[in-house]
């Protein structure tokens, strides 16, 4: 029994280092980000029968909308069935990691590697529910197959399920695969300098074949349901246009070690991938440059340069990090380890001494985060209480009790969580028109929006668009503030059909209440 619990340590020590990252993700105490917000009315809406970008439009791909129907219908419609989803996808993601890095590198620069990429992670994650997030698993899942047979000569099998994984990441996120294209141009590069091209082509086309595999099941699962080319449009040609439609300098690409950023996390990250430059120029000159440092070198770059290509520096694009700041930090840990002592890391603590550190660190986090002691231990009081278990604002709760269930809402600044919190849906396709930037917005886009917002008439419009002041409020005298702030107006996103639908409200609408920031329309009788 002794031994079964010494070697669980480990274990129980991500389990809780997976709460503590999910934290504040805990759907008792706050309401969804707005992303994640969006992602919750997908899945109530593929529930009920809805087709992604058919009947509601976003330019992420379709695993994100599927993965949130599954963990509702896992957990009743309630929230939690998702957070559940989560916890399971990041604890996957941690064990792999622990996994892969152990083997290649030893027990303390694998729990040392993970520590910096949890407590990263946290940082990053905010309240959860990313499409970068969930593809952490699949990516890990990954680089523990590449790590596993990076050495070995036609592991084409291997290589095929690397693509599949990835494939698998992409359908969440284009910009999530930044290991694979490393791993691509690794191999690519080494098997060159070898002269051996006819095995870098093998073992490349291996892995582009697995990584089409997830992508010609979705695009024939839309096919099917009438929607293959919206899906091809949105989740991945309308992405170029949306990173081409900001002015960018080249300082941007070092948005994730800024304010929005992983913080130090992603210097010590940074400073690692600098010293295993020193280490790849002394195996480069001895002729042992290795496919795995090759990966090394190029991998991080990568991820900073795709997790940028917007110019828009919210953090949950660093989530993809972590699985970098994990590997990069286990590496120093070795070479370090390997420096002091004589001796590899991956000879250097026993597994009773991994366990005694495991028990150090279970007691850190107990120490460290307690905020995320005190919310867990409050959560488990309401589900012994059998009491409410889920956060709902007052909007939402307003909006639920003073509009019928069949009733359209529109939120003028879509924040969709409201929506699901609520329980009501959008008659708008394009539910994020308003924010669109200018180059990413069609004419199409637009005139569905308007012909949708006036064709379907919601009973209700809530306008919290002074709570971020990104586009002009609906109501007039509110708009004429906005417009009074010096330099509010050139900030906002104001597109060229707004006059059509602020005269529409004007003309259709009364003020019915106001719940700071946002005012509440209702609808006139007729």
């Amino acid at each position: 029994m002794k031994v079964s619990i010494r070697s669980a340590l480990p274990y129980i020590f991500l389990f809780l280092l997976t709460a503590v990252v999910l934290d504040l993700g805990n759907p008792l105490f706050d309401k969804p980000a707005r992303d994640g917000g969006f992602f919750l009315y997908a899945g109530v809406q593929i529930l009920s029968g809805k087709i992604p970008y058919i009947d509601f439009w976003d330019s992420k791909g379709p695993a994100i909308f599927f993965i949130n129907a599954l963990g509702l219908w896992l957990g009743g419609g309630s929230r939690w069935g998702v957070w559940g989803v989560e916890f399971l996808f990041i604890f996957g993601t941690l064990y792999l990691l622990y996994s892969a890095l152990s083997k290649r590198w030893g027990l303390g620069a694998a729990l040392f590697g993970v520590v910096l990429a949890g407590l990263s992670l946290r940082l990053a994650l905010g309240y959860g529910n990313y499409t970068e997030e969930y593809a952490l698993l699949f990516n890990a899942a990954g680089l523990y197959l590449f790590f596993s047979k990076v050495d070995v000569e036609k592991a084409y099998w291997k290589f095929f399920w690397i693509g599949a994984l990835f494939g698998l990441s992409f359908t969440f996120r284009a910009n999530n695969i930044g290991g694979l294209f490393a791993i691509l141009i690794a191999v690519f590069l080494f098997y060159t300098f070898k002269r051996n091209f006819a095995e870098a082509l093998k073992t490349i086309l291996a892995a582009l074949a697995g990584f089409a595999v997830p992508l010609l099941l979705w695009t024939l699962y839309f096919a099917l349901r009438g929607g293959a080319g919206e899906m091809v449009y949105a989740s991945i040609i309308f992405n170029f246009s949306y990173s081409s439609a900001k002015a960018r300098e080249w300082r941007d690409l070092f948005g994730g070690f800024g304010k929005y950023g992983l913080s130090w996390y992603g210097w010590v990250t940074l400073a690692a991938w600098f010293l295993l430059i020193l280490r790849a120029l002394t195996s480069f000159v001895q002729r042992k440059l290795s496919i795995f440092e090759t990966f090394l070198l190029l991998w991080f770059p990568i991820e900073i340069f795709l997790s940028n290509l917007s110019g828009r520096g919210f953090t949950h694009y660093y989530i993809s990090w972590a699985l970098a700041v994990a590997v990069y930090c286990a590496f120093v840990f070795a070479h370090f380890w390997q420096i002091a002592f004589k001796v590899p890391s991956l000879h250097g603590l026993s597994e009773g001494f991994g366990a005694f550190v495991s028990l150090a660190l279970i007691m850190m986090l107990f120490v460290a985060f307690p905020s995320s002691r005190t919310r867990y231990g409050e959560t488990f009081s309401q589900l012994f209480n059998r009491a409410d278990m889920q956060y709902v604002d007052p909007i939402s709760i307003y909006i639920r009790e003073n509009t019928q269930p069949d009733d359209l809402v529109l939120t003028w600044y879509p924040e969709m969580g409201v929506s699901f919190m609520a329980g009501r849906s959008s008659p708008a396709r394009y539910l994020y028109y308003p924010l669109f930037l200018e180059g990413s917005l069609t004419e199409e886009i637009e005139s569905s929006y308007i012909a949708d917002l006036t064709t379907k008439r919601p009973e209700m419009i809530l306008d919290c668009s002074r709570s971020v002041d990104a586009i002009p409020s609906l109501d007039p005298v509110t708009r004429e503030e906005q417009f009074s702030e010096p330099g509010l107006k050139k900030k906002m996103y104001i597109q060229p059909g707004m006059e059509k639908i602020f005269s529409f409200v004007s003309e259709n609408y009364h003020i019915e209440n106001t719940i700071d920031p946002c005012i509440i329309f209702r609808l006139n009788n007729p």
